[in-house]
């Protein structure tokens, strides 16, 4: 269920990208809102093809889609028939090495798709309304990196001021501003 309120936020995010928008810069270093829309798609792709036994790749392919949209649905669309044919209690790679299906997909995989669900909103300038439960579990998950930041993924943490909600303090723990 949590993968589904996951990918459904950020499906609401994509189709709100205007047509000129694709270009705007986000929060993440070197990416226009293609890029990361491009990285998410191929982490979804990434994701149907761990469901179904493959191994975690040294490196991922991340391209510009033509049509980030409709690439979007079908990595969705080809993730979802994969997680209905899965056994939850299979084991799967995973960044950390095999675990069982349902924890790549409350860890690495919703980390994923929430963190850039919030870098989209900023890009857009919208309100990132993240569920609350899904930004405590990516808070769990990642809460003891330390936020000193890991080369390549994210960067160090940020001061996050007082009063800040949890998903901003999120957003400041792996080093984004608004």
């Amino acid at each position: 269920m949590t993968t589904k309120i996951a990918l459904d936020r950020f499906e609401q995010l994509l189709t709100a990208v205007p047509a000129d928008g694709w270009e705007r810069p986000t929060p993440c270093a070197k990416w226009a809102i293609a890029d990361l829309a491009g990285h998410v798609i191929a982490v979804v792709r990434l994701g149907r093809e761990l469901v179904l036994g493959a191994e975690f790749p040294q490196a991922g392919e991340e391209t510009r889609e033509a049509d980030p949209v409709a690439a979007w649905r079908e990595a969705r669309q080809g993730l979802e028939d994969g997680l209905a044919k899965a056994d939850s209690t299979t084991e799967v790679a995973a960044p950390v090495g095999r675990v069982p299906l349902p924890t790549m997909l409350d860890t690495f995989f919703l980390t994923e798709l929430v963190v850039h669900s919030w870098d989209l909103a900023t890009a857009l300038e919208v309100p990132p309304a993240l569920d609350p439960e899904l930004v405590r579990k990516v808070d769990d998950y990642v809460r003891p990196f330390g936020g000193e930041g890991t080369d390549g993924v994210f960067d160090p943490a940020v001061h996050s001021a007082a009063g800040a909600d949890e998903t901003t303090r999120l957003g400041n723990l792996l080093g984004r501003v608004a």
